[in-house]
């Protein structure tokens, strides 16, 4: 069954977050953290398949984004965001039971940097990592860095907020070229509301660019719980690859698979594959 939204404030930042419990008994506890610019409403579409196998599901709107309260002063680092994580499902464990347990990570995008980041801070309390077209390296190269910390930049981004986020006609072809397809009305207005938000804080988005995507990758070898990968062959944000550093050098251990007709959003477009696949990760290492 689906809960009602429900919020708690963090180092004084509201954070939102839905709970979906099972039928039956709880078997397993799950986290699902949608990416920046993307909403818990991304996760229905798999949700059944997890609360038929028993799971307890909390879906989280990154800090900032979504019905999550949007401020200057929100982490963007993603070793700050697992802290407040943690301590949500801290929260949900001491609400329920009274004690603390062990959680599966499922992300989507620059949040599969966060769930990496959770496991990384907490190893003991992490089961496993299921990651949907994870973006784990900084969008901007460090000889970049100058560029975008510049004057101009800054004028930039705001134009570029302006002509693409705030009329709806063009944020919707911009939703279109993520999800490969055209969305819903009622859909894109309900993504596109929160992002308004960013109109007039350049500066957070520029902190967002050069400190709210990357994680130190050389760690991910260091994880030991299971973690599958999902890459959609028709992503036009990364690319259809599977990037060759992740698979080969920095994460090895995980298990890859390819979509080959999904694009970013392969938990949406795609929910039939990916519940195929969470169906067979679940028998082989939660049960």
């Amino acid at each position: 069954m689906e809960g009602s939204s429900r919020y708690i404030i963090i180092r004084g930042l509201s954070i939102h977050y839905r709970i979906a419990v099972p039928s039956g008994p709880v078997r397993h506890r799950v986290f699902l953290l949608s990416a920046p610019g993307f909403l818990t409403s991304s996760w229905q579409a798999i949700l059944p398949e997890l609360t038929e196998a028993g799971c307890l599901c909390v879906l989280c709107d990154m800090p900032g984004f979504g019905k999550s309260q949007f401020s200057d002063e929100m982490p963007v680092e993603q070793s700050l965001r697992a802290r407040y994580l943690w301590g949500v499902l801290d929260t949900v464990d001491l609400e329920r039971d009274n004690k603390l347990s062990c959680w599966h990570l499922i992300a989507h995008g620059s949040a599969c940097g966060t769930i990496a980041a959770m496991a990384l801070q907490q190893p003991d309390s992490a089961g496993s990592l299921f990651m949907i077209n994870p973006m784990l390296y900084s969008p901007v190269p460090r000889a970049l860095d100058p560029v975008v910390r510049s004057k101009l930049f800054g004028a930039m981004l705001r134009r570029w907020i302006r002509r693409n986020i705030v009329p709806p006609r063009r944020f919707v072809r911009m939703l279109g070229r993520i999800y490969g397809r055209t969305p819903r009305k009622e859909q894109a207005d309900l993504m596109r509301m929160p992002l308004l938000r960013l109109s007039g804080h350049e500066e957070t988005v520029r902190r967002l660019l050069l400190e709210g995507f990357a994680i130190d990758t050389s760690a991910l070898s260091s994880l030991f719980m299971p973690c599958m990968i999902l890459w959609g062959g028709a992503d036009r944000i990364l690319g259809g690859a599977i990037p060759r550093r992740l698979r080969e050098t920095d994460y090895p251990a995980a298990e890859y698979h390819l979509l080959a007709s999904a694009g970013h959003c392969a938990m949406e477009t795609h929910s039939r594959a990916v519940r195929d696949f969470l169906r067979g990760w679940i028998r082989e290492y939660w049960n």
